[in-house]
């Protein structure tokens, strides 16, 4: 029998926006330009190995001109964390969106494909964060690391709003901290974690074999915590 999973409806946020066209100031793109030049140096080295030089060289900006948006490599730190961590939270809610309807297996299979569509496209802002959880031994060490505290927070209570779950708040606890952990680890060290399989790294083997491992691992656990007594059956 189909498990439904009913999850609110988010309210519509459409009518709270400006509507009026607004021109781009020269500055905002400015700053965004150095922005993605900055991720694209913090995803390949850790913070207290980049440097502003680096992202200069990566965007061809001067040095003054960075300095002029962002004073310290610091500043820069936290806003790309600011902006990658924004991303990946609303990029969660649309992987949660329309799965009310699904079992709990095609419920999480269509989770997991969404999730890793996004990252497989998108795989700076996850390579940049567990670069830096390798590299720091606190994350105090780390400009903007509260940043990470509320994505995880946030993730955490976005899932439990939209997810009936029957257990224990340590319980719950466990299980999302683990997905995101081991999600963290498979494709922010993916390259690495390919490569000690024997597989291509960003290869569509790659990207099945994380798949059905996660499947593998979590679908009992789902099934326990959204239907406590109950064996984790695929056709449920």
């Amino acid at each position: 029998m189909t498990k439904q999973v009913t999850i609110p409806k988010s309210a519509s946020s459409a009518s709270a926006r400006n509507k009026t066209p607004v021109m781009v100031k020269k500055a905002d793109v400015t700053r965004q330009r150095i922005l993605n030049a900055a991720r694209k140096v913090f995803a390949r080295f850790p913070y207290h190995a980049a440097s502003i030089r680096m992202v200069g060289n990566e965007g061809g900006f001067d040095h003054p001109i960075i300095n002029y948006y962002f004073p310290t490599k610091a500043e820069l730190f936290k806003a790309v964390l600011a902006e990658i961590c924004e991303e990946f939270f609303q990029a969660n809610l649309a992987c949660l969106s329309g799965i009310e309807h699904l079992s709990i297996l095609d419920g999480l299979a269509l989770y997991i494909d969404r999730f890793l569509d996004y990252n497989f496209k998108n795989p700076a802002p996850l390579r940049i964060i567990m670069l830096n959880f390798v590299q720091s031994n606190t994350l105090d060490e780390l400009p903007g690391h509260q940043h990470i505290h509320e994505l995880l927070r946030d993730t955490r209570r976005t899932f439990e709003e939209k997810i009936p779950l029957q257990a224990e708040a340590e319980a719950i606890g466990m299980f999302i901290h683990s997905f995101n952990m081991l999600v963290m680890n498979y494709l922010g060290a993916g390259d690495c974690q390919a490569q000690t399989l024997g597989l291509e790294p960003g290869s569509n083997a790659y990207r099945v074999w994380v798949k059905d491992t996660l499947i593998f691992i979590f679908f009992p656990l789902l099934v326990k915590l959204l239907l406590p007594g109950r064996g984790a059956r695929t056709s449920d």
